[in-house]
C-alpha cells in the first residue's frame, strides 16, 4: 500500500536528554534547549546503569528525573523510551505516571518495552524471564491495567500473566489526558510486540533500521490492525542516533571519535550489537544531509523521531541548534 509522500519537515521530532555520564544539571539543560529551539518532545531512557560504556557511569532514574524535568520546562512533552514493564507494579506505575502528568500539565507520553538488558535485571534483583514472550504478555498486561486505572472511578483485576490482583483500586488524582496519557510500546518483535500495539498502543518505537527495514515492520503492524482506520491512529516512530557537523567530514569525525570511546572492535554483549546498529543507521553529516536522511523515513511512514545526539551536552557543541535550523528551513 502507498504513503502519502512525506518530508522531514513533517515529522515530529524529539530529543533524548543525556542521562549517562553528566551531571543533572546537564539533563535540564538540555531539555531546556531542546524546548527553547522548538522540539517537541524531550524522551528519557528507564536503566538502573548505563547500557553505553561502562555501566558505572553514572545514570539518572527515569521517573524522577523525568518529574524534575516536567517542572522546570513549560510546553515541550516528555516522555519514556522506555519504561520497562518488569521495574514497577502496574498500580505504582500508573500512579507515578499521573503524578508526571499532573505536574506537566498534560505533557506526558508513556513509552513501555518488554525490557531487554538482563545484565541490568541480575545485578538489580528483578527475574529476566525467558523466552521475550513471557516478558511481553506481561507489558501487553501492564497496558491493560493503566488503561482500566486511568479510566474508571474504581477498578478491579486478577492477574494472568502478573502476579497482580486489584480489588476496587483508584488512581486519584487521576492524569490530565483524557482518555489517559499516550501509551507507546518499543520493539521490533513482529508476532507479539506489533501485535500488542496493534491491539493496545497509541504509538510504536524502534530503532536500529535503515527506512527500508520500517517499511516492512510497518507492513506487519497494518497486518495486526484490525483496520486501516486504526492503524492510522498508531503513531509511527523512529528511535536515531545523530551525528551533524558544519562539514561532512566534521560530522564523521564525531561518530568515528563515539565509536572508538565506546564500542569495541569485537561486540559481544547484546548491548554492543545495538549500539553497533545504532551507528550503523545514524543519520551523519551537514544539517541539509541529516536532513535528507530523516526525510527517508518520514517517505515510508515514518511520523516522530526521538534523536540521540551524543555530542548534544559537550561545552559549545551546536548540533541541536544545527538540526532544528534544518528541520525547520
Amino acid at each position: 500500500m502507498s504513503v502519502p509522500k512525506r518530508d522531514a519537515g513533517d515529522l515530529d521530532v524529539g530529543v533524548i536528554l543525556p542521562q549517562y555520564g553528566t551531571e543533572i544539571d546537564t539533563v535540564r539543560d538540555t531539555a531546556l534547549e531542546a524546548e527553547s529551539l522548538g522540539y517537541d518532545a524531550v524522551w528519557l531512557e528507564d536503566h538502573f546503569q548505563s547500557w553505553i560504556g561502562d555501566p558505572r557511569r553514572a545514570t539518572h532514574e527515569c521517573w524522577t528525573t523525568l518529574s524534575a524535568i516536567a517542572e522546570a520546562t513549560d510546553r515541550i512533552r516528555l516522555g519514556t523510551l522506555v519504561t520497562s514493564q518488569s521495574y514497577r507494579q502496574p498500580a505504582l506505575l500508573a500512579k507515578m505516571a499521573a503524578t508526571v502528568d499532573r505536574v506537566s500539565e498534560g505533557r506526558l507520553e508513556l513509552g513501555l518495552g518488554g525490557g531487554w538488558y538482563a545484565d541490568e535485571y541480575d545485578r538489580f534483583g528483578y527475574e529476566f524471564r525467558e523466552p521475550p514472550a513471557e516478558r511481553l504478555r506481561r507489558l501487553a498486561e501492564t497496558v491493560e491495567i493503566l488503561q482500566g486505572l486511568w479510566t474508571n472511578e474504581t477498578y478491579s483485576h486478577e492477574g494472568e500473566n502478573l502476579e497482580v490482583d486489584l480489588e476496587n483500586a483508584f488512581c486519584e488524582p487521576q492524569p490530565v489526558q483524557e482518555p489517559h496519557p499516550p501509551i507507546w510500546i518499543g520493539g521490533g518483535g513482529e508476532a507479539f510486540t506489533l501485535r500488542y500495539t496493534a491491539e493496545l498502543a497509541d504509538g510504536w518505537n524502534y530503532g536500529t533500521l535503515e527506512p527500508e527495514g520500517f517499511t516492512d515492520k510497518l507492513d506487519v503492524l497494518r497486518d495486526h490492525c484490525e483496520s486501516e482506520a486504526r492503524y492510522d491512529e498508531i503513531r509511527k516512530s523512529a528511535e536515531l542516533f545523530v551525528f551533524v557537523g558544519e562539514t561532512t567530514e566534521a560530522a564523521a569525525d564525531k561518530r568515528e571519535a563515539f565509536r572508538s570511546e565506546f564500542l569495541p572492535d569485537g561486540p559481544s554483549e547484546p548491548r554492543e550489537f545495538f549500539l553497533s546498529g545504532y551507528l550503523e543507521t545514524a543519520p551523519t553529516g551537514t544539517p541539509a544531509e541529516v536532513r535528507d536522511r530523516l526525510a527517508d523515513y518520514a517517505a515510508v511512514g515514518i511520523e516522530e523521531v526521538m534523536l540521540a545526539v551524543p555530542n548534544a551536552a559537550d561545552d559549545g557543541d551546536e548540533s541541536l541548534s544545527l538540526v532544528a535550523d534544518a528541520l525547520a528551513g
